[in-house]
């Protein structure tokens, strides 16, 4: 039991070293809401995941294209498939690379069905 008290203290020592931030993004239009992860640590390492989640009126539909800008780079998809209403979008990681501040905004392009909506995603400071 002795040996195992200063792992724990190093465990809880190290965990306090982590130089890392995660801004949590979120946005809704009239057909859909999205929320976006972004962590970043080291400042020119980023990882980030994110849903949108269909809200509109009638059938949710199959597949979306959609588009990501996070103003540091994009990414998009083609024929994402639907799931209970959900699409799981935009995640990657990038290391020495330009980082998603807090103050900004992500902008999502969604398209289904032959309409198109935009949402702007922010953190709540």
């Amino acid at each position: 039991m002795k040996k195992i008290i200063p792992f724990f203290i190093m465990a809880i020592i190290l965990s306090g070293c982590v130089d890392g931030d995660r801004y949590n993004f979120s946005g809704s239009s009239e057909n859909w809401e999205a929320l976006y992860v972004v962590d970043v640590s080291g400042g020119t390492h980023q990882v980030e995941e994110g849903s949108v989640r269909y809200t509109g009126e009638g059938e949710v539909p199959d597949t979306i294209n959609y588009k990501v800008d996070t103003k540091p780079g994009s990414s998009e998809g083609n024929g994402a498939g639907v799931t209970d209403g959900v699409v799981n979008i935009g995640g990657g990681a990038c290391s020495g690379c330009g980082v998603v501040q807090e103050d900004q905004e992500i902008e999502i392009e969604i398209t289904w069905n032959g309409q198109t909506e935009n949402l702007v995603l922010t953190t709540d400071k």
